[in-house]
């Protein structure tokens, strides 16, 4: 009820708003307004068209249409329009501006350069990209959106250089993105988002563990991932996606700008002379888990190569152990059950086989008496569904050349590959502008956002559904699961009562719903003080609740207290940020040699955000989940934050004959989570651009046509979180007689906390051939981040569990390349574009604090991801091999032992790279994109337990024996002779045989075992479309109609076994380890795009 009130109020409103806009329209100036196509007379949409002389201009939409307006102070004049695209040589024509609207159509040439152009910076300000002195990728909506995954963040894999991203497989769940490494130990690594010109937020909730109690607060809360606040953005709204790489870019974002800036903007209205444009985009695509692990199917549960009985719930069936080290899957129907005395449980002696009454049916889970013992290979692949997702967005667009406007609605329903799993959103954004006079012009944008997610699965090691599949008997019939949730007694059914759940049963008994609704805006108003200034103020909110219910049926083996009835967590989340500026620019020609650009302004930004949680392990009633009903007093939580930043800012930028450029900014921050004494920081940079290729003509040739040098020094920052100065009294759920309980805050605050300070520096040069056939873009940077805001821990005998202190030091280095190349293009319209990025970041972790050369990050199953001094930043520390003094394995009775903890590898990766080519003939186009990650590596627990287990096909090994010659014998030295000698140089080689059992066990928390070569190719993305006939086009009263058949993570390559190498526990530091992950999905569909 509560999502169609609100789904209604805006649409009655943006139906109001949308309906007034061309009534609106009372202004003079000169609008400007026109259409942008290819050589082919298709729309061209994201395209560039302004008068750079005037610093005025707008973006084609997906009908290649712009419109603006130039200043009523331009009348009079000539200009020069220019139209700029991606992937198009530019074009420009001459126009005269006297006072009545002028239309200017373009056709840009194709070309495969990028190094020219306008793109979208800092602030919201467009530049001219052949100014800028810093490393700055656009991405338009077109190259962005080929294949229409619902997350914009995943558009962008493989196609930004400097950015490492890994995608969930959760429905809705986050995707944790890095630009240019990691520079906070503790604190996020996340970029900040701009949407329109103001900071959203992108909060996140999510299993940074492999586990997680009741608390939703709490690393791995529920053991789910509830995805990232940024994934409300529909990508079909998308006009660009800018990305700043890192503080040179970003500077004038002051304490923001450490880990770079992504911003977006939005679709606008245009001009279409008072007629309203309709464009509809559809997909339907359906999904497939990527990866799933190779199983075994020739023994079935138990141990010791025999039935494992325990006279539990199950009634004496084979429940008394869950691995699959059991008899053979040899299809019998008797002789399941010992022989009375001739056996002991557990089995002492694995080699000898007990003696089994043939006369007694066998008797499994939920089977009939005589069921067959045999594999079912398919029970884990059976288990999941074949998902479906149907994504529309109907979009209205219209205006005159006073007011434009644009309307989306758009809606996405999900039924995801775990079963019982939906998932629903709703997007509607309205936008606007109006000339209001010859001088002023003001916009606006609204955006909601409904997320509805049913039953998400959780991840990791918390009695789970994934967790089952790294034990699930190979016997085991996912149907009988299925169709028997329970018995008529209310008793549970399952293959083992004793350590797991139905996973059906989880998903269908054990409900849990999240939405999310947000409101995001802004409205902004410029006005046109002269001819070369302009003054510009704006204010934007992000405003969302986030509710999340999740009830745990009676039984359930984790959360809920066996003598109660179930159990029970309820979250809700708030928060609010409003953002306010005032700017004021300028843009002024001294002559014909000198150009100087300036921006001065300041901003407010505050933040509030609270949360209130209930829960309890135990309920009264079955069925009822609320605190009337809990048998055990829930635990109350509730917080609430404040923040407020004060802000100046000013930039600089002068420019020589068109060929030189030298910028300088400013900014002051001001933070109410500093101490006053270290509040008030300044971050300043510089940056500059030399165009070669006109400084010095003779330099141009047939080969080369352009070439650009460019170099920048930056300082930004990062606050505090509230709360970390002063050491507080935390309030108890629970009352001394009817006085409430407080506790000192188990963390040490520190009232001289300082900003982390972020020092970077950077070189590139852009090159040009052929006259627009190919590009190349190269970068070297160097950043180093110190005053880290970390939790330190302090000895107990202090009274407090840790500390927040400034400490450490953390350098990154890289490189990146990006090559645009158009290899083919015939004068029969057939053309080959073709783009290549590379991208390698070195990190090192410099010092940390006095006496102390280790952080950990994340501690599970006795390793570590640690921040180690002279190590690359996350490096997985745990346990190895014992080996003796050659390197050989040592061997205690025929099996390895394990060794000291030691660093075993970085989960940095080496490089990442994308590999993009667009075919283009007549009326279709053929895309696809593989995705490189090479290096780095990952801690897999699921490939641990698969072969602690049994289930595993790599478990096989040594299984396959006579009795007389049983089991493997493992190849190293012996330490039966070693004496006290470390090195065992007295060893022999070890002739012990082992059981595959024995040893696939002893192989237990051994890190070097299971850390793996994170390397993988992806083909990320593909999409086959065609352009229908005009003829067909015209009857929908279109432009242009596209269908496409589109495809997602189709392929993966990898020497990664049985899991996919690319996951993601939220937008945390914790990455690296891996359990239990929900697949990846790979997706195939169909697109349609009616454009007006």
């Amino acid at each position: 009820m509560g999502m169609s009130v609100s789904v209604s109020r805006f649409l009655a409103i943006a139906g109001v708003v949308f309906g007034l806009a061309p009534a609106l329209a009372q202004a003079q100036g000169t609008t400007i307004s026109g259409q942008v196509t290819g050589t082919g007379g298709e729309p061209v949409a994201g395209a560039s068209v302004s008068i750079p002389t005037l610093r005025v201009g707008g973006f084609t939409d997906d009908a290649g249409r712009y419109t603006f307006v130039a200043p009523a102070s331009a009348t009079g004049t000539t200009v020069t329009l220019m139209a700029r695209r991606l992937g198009f040589l530019p074009s420009s024509a001459p126009i005269s501006i006297a006072g009545s609207p002028i239309s200017q159509n373009f056709s840009l040439s194709p070309s495969a350069t990028q190094l020219t152009g306008v793109v979208v910076t800092a602030l919201g300000i467009t530049r001219e990209r052949s100014q800028l002195g810093t490393a700055v990728q656009q991405i338009s909506s077109s190259d962005l959106n080929t294949t229409h995954d619902m997350n914009v963040l995943n558009q962008l894999s493989g196609k930004v250089s400097g950015v490492v991203m890994n995608q969930s497989g959760t429905q809705g769940g986050s995707t944790n993105i890095v630009i240019r490494g990691q520079n906070s130990i503790t604190g996020s690594n996340q970029p900040l988002f701009i949407v329109d010109g103001v900071p959203i937020s992108n909060k996140n909730h999510g299993s940074e563990s492999f586990g997680g109690g009741l608390d939703i607060n709490a690393d791995g809360g529920l053991g789910k991932d509830y995805g990232s606040a940024i994934d409300d953005i529909n990508p079909e709204d998308v006009a660009t996606v800018t990305v700043l790489k890192g503080p040179n870019a970003a500077a004038l974002y002051g304490s923001r700008a450490a880990n770079g800036v992504i911003l977006i903007t939005t679709k606008k209205g245009s001009n279409t002379t008072g007629r309203v444009q309709t464009q509809l985009t559809s997909s339907l695509t359906w999904d497939k888990p990527s990866i799933l692990p190779d199983y075994q199917n020739e023994y079935g549960q138990g141990a010791g190569g025999e039935f494992y009985f325990l006279n539990g719930k199950g009634g004496g069936v084979n429940d008394g152990l869950d691995q699959s080290f059991g008899p053979r899957l040899d299809g019998r129907s008797t002789g399941c059950t010992f022989v009375p005395g001739t056996h002991t449980d557990p089995p002492e002696s694995p080699f000898s086989p007990h003696v089994y009454d043939n006369t007694v049916p066998c008797a499994q889970f939920n089977a009939p008496n005589g069921a067959p013992w045999i594999a079912h290979p398919d029970n884990v692949s059976s288990f999941f569904n074949t998902g479906k997702t149907l994504a529309n967005t109907l979009a209205f667009s219209g205006g005159t050349d006073k007011a434009q406007a644009r309307l989306s609605v758009g809606s996405q329903q999900v039924d995801g590959i775990i079963p019982n799993n939906t998932f629903r959103k709703f997007n509607g954004l309205l936008s606007g502008s109006l000339n209001v006079n010859d001088r002023l012009t003001a916009s606006a944008d609204m955006q909601y956002i409904n997320n509805d997610n049913h039953n998400r699965a959780g991840t990791g090691y918390n009695s789970g559904i994934l967790e089952q599949f790294v034990w699930f008997g190979r016997q085991v019939d996912m149907n009988a699961l299925r169709s028997s949730m329970g018995d008529g007694s209310g008793n549970l059914s399952n293959w083992n009562y004793n350590f797991h759940n139905n996973p059906f049963w989880l998903q269908y008994l054990n409900p849990g719903e999240d939405v999310r609704d947000r409101v995001t805006g802004n409205v902004s108003a410029r006005y046109h003080i002269a001819d070369w200034l302009d003054a510009t103020a704006r204010s934007g909110t992000d405003l969302y609740r986030w509710q999340i219910n999740q009830d745990f049926g009676q039984g359930n083996l984790l959360y809920a207290n066996p003598s109660y009835a179930g159990a029970y967590t309820q979250f809700s989340e708030y928060s609010n940020a409003n953002t306010s500026d005032l700017l004021l620019t300028a843009n002024k020609r001294a002559g014909s040699h000198l150009q100087f650009n300036a921006t001065f302004g300041g901003s407010r930004r505050f933040e509030r955000y609270n949360n209130d949680q209930q829960s309890t392990p135990g309920i009264t009633v079955p069925g009822i989940y609320n605190a009337s009903n809990a048998g055990i007093t829930p635990t109350l939580t509730s917080f609430v934050s404040k923040r407020q930043v004060n802000s100046v800012y000013g930039a600089v930028a002068t420019t020589l004959n068109d060929w030189w450029t030298v910028e300088v900014t400013g900014r002051n921050d001001w933070s109410s989570t500093l101490p006053s004494a270290n509040n008030s920081y300044f971050y300043p940079s510089v940056n500059t651009s030399i165009v070669l290729s006109d400084a010095v003509p003779f330099l141009k040739s047939g080969v080369l046509s352009y070439a650009k040098l460019r170099g920048s020094l930056a300082q930004v920052g990062a606050d505090a979180d509230p709360y970390q100065l002063q050491t507080v009294y935390l309030g108890q759920p629970t009352k001394f007689g009817s006085r409430p309980q407080v506790t000192l805050d188990n963390s040490q605050k520190d009232p001289n906390l300082k900003p982390e300070e972020t020092k970077s520096g950077e070189v590139g040069l852009e090159l040009g051939f052929l006259d627009g056939r190919a590009s190349l873009d190269m970068s070297y940077y160097a950043k180093s981040t110190r005053n880290q805001i970390v939790n330190l821990t302090v000895s107990p005998a202090s009274g407090f569990q840790s500390q927040v202190a400034n400490l450490g030091r953390i350098d990154n280095k890289g490189f990146e390349a990006l090559l645009d190349v158009t290899p083919i293009r015939t004068a029969g319209g057939f053309q080959w574009n073709t783009t290549f990025n590379y991208s390698q970041n070195k990190s090192k972790v410099v010092s940390l604090a006095p006496g102390i050369d280790t952080y950990v990050i994340y501690s599970d199953w006795y390793q570590n991801l640690e921040a180690r001094v002279g190590q690359p930043y996350g490096v997985i520390y745990g346990y190895t091999y014992l080996r003796d003094g050659a390197g050989n394995l040592l061997l205690h009775n025929g099996l390895p032992q394990l060794g000291d903890q030691a660093v075993i590898g970085s989960v940095q990766p080496k490089w990442v790279g994308g590999w993009n080519n667009d075919f283009r003939f007549g009326p279709a186009q053929l895309s696809f994109l593989f995705d490189f990650h090479k290096g780095g590596k990952i801690f897999s627990v699921t490939n641990m337990w698969g072969d602690y287990t049994g289930i595993f096909k790599n478990s096989l090994v040594g299984r396959q024996v006579d009795w007389n010659n049983p089991g493997l014998v493992v190849k190293g030295t012996d330490d039966a002779n070693c004496g006290t000698d470390p090195k065992c140089a007295a060893g022999t080689p070890n002739v012990t045989r082992v059981t595959a059992e024995q040893y696939w066990e002893s192989l237990y928390y051994n890190a070097e075992q299971y850390t793996y070569d994170d390397s993988f190719v992806k083909l990320r993305n593909l999409r086959f479309g065609i352009d229908l006939p005009s003829v067909f086009a015209s009857k929908l009263h279109a432009s242009s109609v596209n269908i496409a058949l589109i495809g997602n993570n189709l392929w993966t390559s990898t020497k990664v076994p049985n899991i996919d190498p690319e996951f993601s526990y939220g937008t945390g530091n914790a990455q690296g380890f891996e359990f239990a992950t929900i697949p990846n999905t790979k997706s195939i569909g169909l697109n349609l795009r009616i454009v007006p």
